[in-house]
């Protein structure tokens, strides 16, 4: 009953699981090679402070500065009335033109929906559920294998497609799991199946000082924060000095006064929303480089896991088919018991089978005669 458990899923599901995984896996490279583009200063060498002056040296029409999860730093500028981004050298302030990936975004769809918009969004987390449920029964049946849980890194037996099987399966199990239990958290909450963390932020600051503007370099508020903090940092409208820096860190998001430098409105983070980033980062990789490249390898095992595992779908369902003058168990004179873990020893219980009917039919004969 285990053994269909696990197989009629991923027989039914296999294209599907293929697609998604290789995917996956392409999407696992994208936080490598931001984290190789990145130029990350040491901690504490760059205050967020710091790097605003820098970039407003640079570019006077700075709206806004992203730090992105893989350390690079974007800012988003206007110039001449247009609006631009560059990709920023934190430690001199300079940049280069900035473009998303077409091709990663592409594969993220791809990844995401299938391209199929809210219908390709739920296939993707019913693949979720469908992969923790192979992923688990999958765990039961090497245990079962392997003669239990103590047992079960032990070196396998068997042979071809079956031994590549279960081999794959061990290697990657943990990474698949991870994968399709993040996944499946993010699917549910994206179809309101589980709560949102509230991410309502803290609420405009009823008064600010309204004085001259400070150099952004010399807000205190600011330089109390290291770069390896920042999030997104929004600057006022340029001419309202009653408006105010948006921060938002990794601890929490608040308002600086842009006279004073005073930091207003501060709100950690919640539980929640810590929990939620977390699954998000453990389910893209994004800042964890290093994790990304072990989900990316764990993906990749699953076409050959969809191929293997349909093979041994298929030889088992032939090699165990119904015996022909088969008789039902309770009329039976004689009852074979076949164990066989690759199949072969069904030709000797076929053999065995037709000689033990030859001689029922013989002794049939002779009584009639």
């Amino acid at each position: 009953m285990l053994r269909k458990f696990h197989s009629l899923p991923g027989l039914l599901a296999g294209v599907f699981l293929i697609v998604l995984s290789v995917t996956g896996a392409v999407l696992a490279l994208a936080p490598t090679l931001d984290r190789v583009s990145a130029v990350i200063p040491a901690s504490g060498e760059v205050s967020i402070a710091e790097l605003a002056d820098r970039v407003v040296a640079h570019y006077p029409g700075t709206e806004q500065i992203v730090r992105e999860p893989s350390g690079k730093v974007i800012v988003y500028y206007s110039r001449d009335g247009q609006a631009g981004a560059d990709l920023v050298n934190p430690v001199t302030g300079e940049g280069t033109p900035y473009e998303p990936s077409a091709f990663f975004g592409w594969i993220k769809d791809l990844h995401r929906a299938f391209m199929l918009d809210d219908a390709g969004r739920a296939l993707a987390g019913v693949l979720a559920v469908l992969m923790v449920l192979l992923c688990l029964s999958g765990i039961f049946l090497i245990a079962r294998r392997t003669g239990g849980w103590k047992n079960i890194l032990r070196p396998l037996s068997g042979s071809g497609g079956k031994r590549i099987h279960a081999e794959l399966a061990r290697f990657a199990v943990l990474g698949l799991l991870l994968s399709a239990l993040t996944g499946s958290y993010m699917s549910a909450q994206r179809f309101g199946l589980l709560a949102e963390a509230p991410d309502t932020g803290p609420r405009f600051p009823a008064e600010v000082s309204g004085g001259q503007p400070s150099p952004v370099g010399t807000l205190k508020a600011l330089g109390n924060f290291d770069l390896g903090e920042l999030r997104e940092l929004v600057f006022p409208y340029p001419g309202d000095p009653q408006d105010v820096y948006s921060l938002s860190t990794a601890g929490g998001s608040g308002f600086v006064d842009q006279a004073t430098g005073e930091l207003l409105q501060f709100q950690p983070r919640s539980d929640s929303g810590v929990l939620q980033d977390w699954i998000v980062r453990l389910h893209t990789g994004e800042g964890l480089w290093w994790l990304g490249l072990i989900l990316g390898a764990a993906a990749l095992t699953v076409p050959a896991l969809s191929i293997t595992g349909a093979t041994i779908w298929w030889q088992r369902r032939r090699s165990s088919g119904q015996l022909p003058d088969n008789a039902d168990a309770a009329q039976a004179d004689t009852i074979i018991l076949v164990g066989s873990e690759g199949n072969a020893t069904w030709g000797f219980a076929r053999e065995l089978h037709s000689s033990l009917n030859k001689g029922t039919s013989q002794k049939t004969e002779n009584k009639a005669r």
